[in-house]
Protein backbone atom coordinates (compact mmCIF):
# COMPACT_ATOMS: atom_id res chain seq x y z
CA UNK A 1 0.00 0.00 0.00
CA UNK A 2 1.17 3.31 -0.98
CA UNK A 3 2.10 5.30 2.00
CA UNK A 4 0.55 8.43 0.71
CA UNK A 5 -2.65 6.83 0.18
CA UNK A 6 -5.05 7.41 3.64
CA UNK A 7 -5.83 4.33 5.33
CA UNK A 8 -9.88 4.26 5.23
CA UNK A 9 -9.63 2.51 8.79
CA UNK A 10 -8.02 5.17 10.58
CA UNK A 11 -10.44 7.96 12.26
CA UNK A 12 -10.10 11.61 10.52
CA UNK A 13 -8.71 13.94 13.17
CA UNK A 14 -11.17 16.48 15.16
CA UNK A 15 -11.52 19.78 14.07
CA UNK A 16 -11.51 21.62 17.45
CA UNK A 17 -14.88 24.22 16.81
CA UNK A 18 -15.28 27.33 18.89
CA UNK A 19 -18.21 27.10 20.88
CA UNK A 20 -20.44 29.94 21.57
CA UNK A 21 -20.86 30.89 25.35
CA UNK A 22 -24.69 30.35 26.65
CA UNK A 23 -26.99 32.95 26.32
CA UNK A 24 -27.51 35.12 28.97
CA UNK A 25 -30.87 34.44 30.53
CA UNK A 26 -33.20 37.77 29.61
CA UNK A 27 -34.06 40.05 32.94
CA UNK A 28 -37.30 40.24 34.07
CA UNK A 29 -39.22 42.92 33.22
CA UNK A 30 -41.09 42.63 36.29
CA UNK A 31 -44.79 41.78 38.36
CA UNK A 32 -47.42 43.44 37.09
CA UNK A 33 -49.61 45.39 40.00
CA UNK A 34 -52.61 42.36 39.33
CA UNK A 35 -50.44 39.47 39.88
CA UNK A 36 -48.27 40.86 42.50
CA UNK A 37 -47.79 38.11 45.56
CA UNK A 38 -46.97 40.53 48.23
CA UNK A 39 -49.71 42.69 47.11
CA UNK A 40 -52.23 39.84 47.09
CA UNK A 41 -50.62 38.21 50.94
CA UNK A 42 -51.02 42.02 52.42
CA UNK A 43 -54.36 42.67 50.67
CA UNK A 44 -55.80 39.06 52.72
CA UNK A 45 -53.81 39.83 55.75
CA UNK A 46 -55.60 43.10 56.13
CA UNK A 47 -58.98 42.05 55.86
CA UNK A 48 -58.93 39.35 57.94
CA UNK A 49 -60.64 39.18 61.63
CA UNK A 50 -62.58 42.07 62.84
CA UNK A 51 -59.60 44.34 63.24
CA UNK A 52 -60.97 46.05 60.07
CA UNK A 53 -64.63 45.83 60.98
CA UNK A 54 -63.82 47.70 64.38
CA UNK A 55 -60.92 49.91 61.87
CA UNK A 56 -63.88 51.24 59.51
CA UNK A 57 -66.72 51.63 62.28
CA UNK A 58 -64.42 53.72 63.98
CA UNK A 59 -63.21 56.10 60.95
CA UNK A 60 -67.45 56.23 59.95
CA UNK A 61 -67.90 57.20 63.68
CA UNK A 62 -65.57 59.99 64.06
CA UNK A 63 -66.18 61.17 60.69
CA UNK A 64 -70.19 61.21 61.36
CA UNK A 65 -69.79 62.92 64.86
CA UNK A 66 -67.82 66.01 62.81
CA UNK A 67 -70.39 66.12 60.21
CA UNK A 68 -72.95 66.68 63.09
CA UNK A 69 -70.85 69.03 64.83
CA UNK A 70 -70.06 70.57 61.69
CA UNK A 71 -73.81 71.11 61.10
CA UNK A 72 -74.81 72.23 64.38
CA UNK A 73 -71.70 74.74 64.44
CA UNK A 74 -73.23 76.30 61.01
CA UNK A 75 -76.60 76.76 62.02
CA UNK A 76 -75.78 77.91 64.98
CA UNK A 77 -73.71 80.70 63.58
CA UNK A 78 -76.74 81.72 61.36
CA UNK A 79 -78.72 82.64 64.25
CA UNK A 80 -82.36 82.11 64.21
CA UNK A 81 -81.70 79.71 61.47
CA UNK A 82 -80.37 80.11 58.18
CA UNK A 83 -81.55 81.91 55.33
CA UNK A 84 -81.87 80.55 51.36
CA UNK A 85 -78.41 82.50 51.13
CA UNK A 86 -77.06 80.91 54.10
CA UNK A 87 -77.88 77.09 52.96
CA UNK A 88 -74.77 76.89 50.43
CA UNK A 89 -72.33 78.47 52.53
CA UNK A 90 -73.38 75.42 55.34
CA UNK A 91 -73.18 72.72 52.96
CA UNK A 92 -69.50 74.06 51.86
CA UNK A 93 -68.27 74.25 55.58
CA UNK A 94 -69.99 71.16 56.08
CA UNK A 95 -67.70 69.33 53.38
CA UNK A 96 -64.62 71.23 54.11
CA UNK A 97 -64.73 70.06 57.92
CA UNK A 98 -65.02 66.43 56.92
CA UNK A 99 -62.51 67.06 54.23
CA UNK A 100 -60.72 68.48 57.32
CA UNK A 101 -61.30 65.43 59.29
CA UNK A 102 -60.63 62.60 56.84
CA UNK A 103 -57.09 64.63 56.37
CA UNK A 104 -56.09 64.55 59.78
CA UNK A 105 -57.06 60.82 59.77
CA UNK A 106 -55.06 60.07 56.77
CA UNK A 107 -52.08 61.87 59.01
CA UNK A 108 -53.21 59.72 61.73
CA UNK A 109 -53.43 56.21 60.13
CA UNK A 110 -50.77 55.95 57.23
CA UNK A 111 -47.86 55.73 59.41
CA UNK A 112 -49.53 53.03 61.23
CA UNK A 113 -50.00 51.19 58.07
CA UNK A 114 -46.60 51.62 56.67
CA UNK A 115 -44.22 51.44 59.46
CA UNK A 116 -43.93 48.03 59.46
CA UNK A 117 -44.18 47.18 55.73
CA UNK A 118 -40.10 46.09 55.68
CA UNK A 119 -39.44 45.80 59.43
CA UNK A 120 -42.00 43.57 59.79
CA UNK A 121 -40.84 41.10 57.33
CA UNK A 122 -36.98 41.42 58.92
CA UNK A 123 -38.42 40.36 63.03
CA UNK A 124 -40.42 37.52 61.03
CA UNK A 125 -37.52 36.94 59.03
CA UNK A 126 -39.09 36.52 56.21
CA UNK A 127 -37.49 39.11 54.12
CA UNK A 128 -34.52 37.16 52.82
CA UNK A 129 -37.15 34.67 51.51
CA UNK A 130 -38.89 37.57 49.58
CA UNK A 131 -34.99 38.64 48.46
CA UNK A 132 -34.36 35.37 46.65
CA UNK A 133 -37.80 35.20 44.76
CA UNK A 134 -38.12 36.01 40.85
CA UNK A 135 -39.69 39.58 42.08
CA UNK A 136 -37.77 42.67 41.69
CA UNK A 137 -36.70 44.91 44.77
CA UNK A 138 -39.24 47.61 43.34
CA UNK A 139 -41.70 45.21 43.03
CA UNK A 140 -41.98 44.03 46.94
CA UNK A 141 -41.82 48.04 47.58
CA UNK A 142 -44.58 48.46 44.88
CA UNK A 143 -46.60 45.76 46.79
CA UNK A 144 -46.17 46.68 50.35
CA UNK A 145 -47.26 50.41 49.15
CA UNK A 146 -49.90 49.73 47.17
CA UNK A 147 -51.75 47.26 49.68
CA UNK A 148 -51.82 50.29 52.42
CA UNK A 149 -53.04 53.12 49.81
CA UNK A 150 -55.46 50.05 49.00
CA UNK A 151 -56.75 50.27 52.43
CA UNK A 152 -56.82 53.93 52.57
CA UNK A 153 -58.76 53.92 49.39
CA UNK A 154 -61.12 51.75 51.27
CA UNK A 155 -61.49 54.52 53.69
CA UNK A 156 -62.11 56.96 51.61
CA UNK A 157 -64.98 55.00 50.12
CA UNK A 158 -66.70 54.14 53.06
CA UNK A 159 -66.47 57.87 53.68
CA UNK A 160 -68.32 58.78 50.56
CA UNK A 161 -71.61 58.52 52.42
CA UNK A 162 -70.86 61.27 54.49
CA UNK A 163 -70.05 63.71 51.85
CA UNK A 164 -72.97 62.69 50.05
CA UNK A 165 -75.08 63.74 53.06
CA UNK A 166 -73.18 67.29 52.88
CA UNK A 167 -73.45 67.34 49.13
CA UNK A 168 -77.64 67.16 49.06
CA UNK A 169 -76.94 70.66 51.13
CA UNK A 170 -75.00 72.26 48.21
CA UNK A 171 -72.71 74.80 47.86
CA UNK A 172 -69.98 72.65 46.04
CA UNK A 173 -69.98 70.48 43.01
CA UNK A 174 -68.87 67.15 42.46
CA UNK A 175 -65.50 68.26 40.63
CA UNK A 176 -64.75 70.19 44.48
CA UNK A 177 -65.24 66.41 45.94
CA UNK A 178 -63.17 65.03 43.36
CA UNK A 179 -60.21 67.48 43.84
CA UNK A 180 -60.39 67.50 47.51
CA UNK A 181 -60.42 63.69 47.66
CA UNK A 182 -57.64 63.34 45.08
CA UNK A 183 -55.48 65.91 46.86
CA UNK A 184 -56.08 64.04 50.35
CA UNK A 185 -55.33 60.62 48.25
CA UNK A 186 -52.40 61.69 47.03
CA UNK A 187 -50.90 63.07 50.74
CA UNK A 188 -51.54 59.86 51.63
CA UNK A 189 -49.18 58.29 48.77
CA UNK A 190 -46.53 60.63 49.22
CA UNK A 191 -46.50 59.81 53.21
CA UNK A 192 -46.97 56.18 52.43
CA UNK A 193 -43.95 56.40 50.40
CA UNK A 194 -41.75 57.99 52.75
CA UNK A 195 -42.69 55.41 55.94
CA UNK A 196 -42.19 52.50 53.57
CA UNK A 197 -38.53 53.88 52.57
CA UNK A 198 -37.78 54.57 56.62
CA UNK A 199 -38.97 51.35 57.64
CA UNK A 200 -36.49 49.48 54.64
CA UNK A 201 -33.54 51.70 56.49
CA UNK A 202 -34.34 50.49 59.98
CA UNK A 203 -34.36 46.79 61.76
CA UNK A 204 -37.23 46.95 64.25
CA UNK A 205 -40.70 47.85 63.86
CA UNK A 206 -40.99 50.01 66.77
CA UNK A 207 -38.39 52.62 66.26
CA UNK A 208 -40.03 52.86 62.72
CA UNK A 209 -43.04 53.56 63.67
CA UNK A 210 -41.56 56.13 66.15
CA UNK A 211 -39.90 58.07 63.38
CA UNK A 212 -42.55 57.73 61.08
CA UNK A 213 -45.50 59.73 63.55
CA UNK A 214 -42.30 62.28 64.47
CA UNK A 215 -42.61 62.96 60.38
CA UNK A 216 -46.35 63.16 60.04
CA UNK A 217 -46.11 65.49 62.79
CA UNK A 218 -43.56 67.67 61.14
CA UNK A 219 -45.18 67.43 57.99
CA UNK A 220 -48.47 68.59 59.49
CA UNK A 221 -47.21 71.74 61.83
CA UNK A 222 -43.63 72.11 60.40
CA UNK A 223 -44.70 74.81 58.16
CA UNK A 224 -46.38 76.71 60.71
CA UNK A 225 -43.37 76.65 63.29
CA UNK A 226 -41.24 77.98 60.23
CA UNK A 227 -43.66 80.67 59.99
CA UNK A 228 -43.33 81.51 63.04
CA UNK A 229 -40.03 81.52 63.32
CA UNK A 230 -39.74 84.02 60.46
CA UNK A 231 -42.07 86.27 62.01
CA UNK A 232 -40.74 86.55 65.30
CA UNK A 233 -36.91 87.05 63.63
CA UNK A 234 -38.18 89.78 61.56
CA UNK A 235 -40.06 91.50 64.63
CA UNK A 236 -36.97 91.19 66.58
CA UNK A 237 -35.00 93.56 63.85
CA UNK A 238 -37.59 95.78 63.86
CA UNK A 239 -39.25 95.08 60.55
CA UNK A 240 -42.34 93.70 59.89
CA UNK A 241 -42.19 91.79 56.72
CA UNK A 242 -44.39 88.66 56.13
CA UNK A 243 -43.40 85.02 55.59
CA UNK A 244 -42.79 84.01 52.19
CA UNK A 245 -45.69 81.50 50.96
CA UNK A 246 -43.05 79.51 49.63
CA UNK A 247 -43.46 77.50 53.55
CA UNK A 248 -46.74 76.23 52.89
CA UNK A 249 -45.76 74.56 49.65
CA UNK A 250 -45.18 71.31 51.95
CA UNK A 251 -48.29 71.51 54.37
CA UNK A 252 -51.02 68.90 53.21
CA UNK A 253 -53.31 71.80 54.59
CA UNK A 254 -52.54 74.21 52.98
CA UNK A 255 -52.44 72.05 49.38
CA UNK A 256 -55.83 70.67 50.18
CA UNK A 257 -57.48 74.29 51.11
CA UNK A 258 -55.72 76.09 47.82
CA UNK A 259 -57.07 72.91 45.51
CA UNK A 260 -60.71 73.94 46.78
CA UNK A 261 -62.27 77.40 45.31
CA UNK A 262 -62.45 80.27 46.59
CA UNK A 263 -65.23 82.32 48.07
CA UNK A 264 -65.09 86.54 47.72
CA UNK A 265 -64.64 88.26 50.92
CA UNK A 266 -61.91 88.85 54.20
CA UNK A 267 -60.99 86.66 56.81
CA UNK A 268 -63.52 84.51 58.22
CA UNK A 269 -66.65 86.06 56.88
CA UNK A 270 -67.16 85.93 53.33
CA UNK A 271 -64.48 82.92 53.06
CA UNK A 272 -66.29 79.47 54.38
CA UNK A 273 -65.97 79.56 58.35
CA UNK A 274 -63.28 75.98 58.12
CA UNK A 275 -59.72 75.64 58.24
CA UNK A 276 -59.35 75.57 55.04
CA UNK A 277 -61.07 78.64 54.12
CA UNK A 278 -58.97 80.17 56.78
CA UNK A 279 -55.63 78.69 54.88
CA UNK A 280 -56.82 80.61 51.81
CA UNK A 281 -57.24 83.66 53.41
CA UNK A 282 -53.97 83.36 54.79
CA UNK A 283 -52.40 81.82 51.36
CA UNK A 284 -53.71 85.42 49.97
CA UNK A 285 -52.31 87.35 52.75
CA UNK A 286 -49.11 86.63 52.44
CA UNK A 287 -47.70 88.75 49.75
CA UNK A 288 -47.40 88.30 46.17
CA UNK A 289 -44.80 84.85 46.21
CA UNK A 290 -47.45 82.46 44.13
CA UNK A 291 -50.03 85.84 43.99
CA UNK A 292 -50.01 88.88 41.93
CA UNK A 293 -53.04 89.89 40.67
CA UNK A 294 -55.45 88.27 43.58
CA UNK A 295 -57.34 85.18 43.81
CA UNK A 296 -57.36 84.38 40.39
CA UNK A 297 -53.53 84.07 40.03
CA UNK A 298 -51.77 81.28 38.02
CA UNK A 299 -49.45 78.81 39.52
CA UNK A 300 -50.83 77.91 42.83
CA UNK A 301 -49.48 76.21 45.92
CA UNK A 302 -51.09 73.11 45.56
CA UNK A 303 -49.19 72.71 42.05
CA UNK A 304 -46.47 73.29 44.13
CA UNK A 305 -47.34 70.96 46.48
CA UNK A 306 -47.96 68.31 43.89
CA UNK A 307 -44.78 68.63 42.31
CA UNK A 308 -42.33 68.39 45.21
CA UNK A 309 -44.54 65.70 46.21
CA UNK A 310 -43.56 63.32 43.68
CA UNK A 311 -40.38 63.92 43.58
CA UNK A 312 -39.96 63.02 47.15
CA UNK A 313 -42.27 59.75 46.63
CA UNK A 314 -39.97 58.16 43.81
CA UNK A 315 -37.21 59.04 45.41
CA UNK A 316 -38.35 57.11 48.69
CA UNK A 317 -39.56 54.06 46.22
CA UNK A 318 -35.88 53.88 44.76
CA UNK A 319 -34.29 54.50 48.28
CA UNK A 320 -36.40 51.16 49.71
CA UNK A 321 -35.50 49.14 46.55
CA UNK A 322 -32.10 49.98 46.94
CA UNK A 323 -32.22 49.51 50.95
CA UNK A 324 -34.08 45.21 50.03
CA UNK A 325 -32.07 44.83 46.20
CA UNK A 326 -29.84 42.25 48.17
CA UNK A 327 -29.71 40.51 51.66
CA UNK A 328 -27.24 42.07 53.96
CA UNK A 329 -24.84 39.98 55.46
CA UNK A 330 -26.78 40.35 59.07
CA UNK A 331 -30.15 39.47 57.87
CA UNK A 332 -28.79 35.54 56.13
Amino acid sequence: MNPETPNPDTPEPEVATEVSPPARPKVQAGISLRNNPVLRRELIERVRGVKVVLFLTLWLGLLTLILWLAYQGSVAASGFGPGVNDIGRIGRQIFEWVLFGMLILVLFLVPGVTAGAITGERERQTLVPLQMTMMRPRDIIIGKLSAALSFLMLMVVAAMPILGVSFLIGGFTILDIVRGIAMLIFTGMVLGAVCVAISSKLRRTVASTVLCYGLAFAFAIGSFFAMLTWTIATNFDGGDEAPPAVLLAVNPFAAVGDSLPRSEGGFFFQETFSPFGGMRSLIDSLGDDFNEDGPERGPRIWLYYTAIGVVVMAGSIRVASNSVSTPADSER
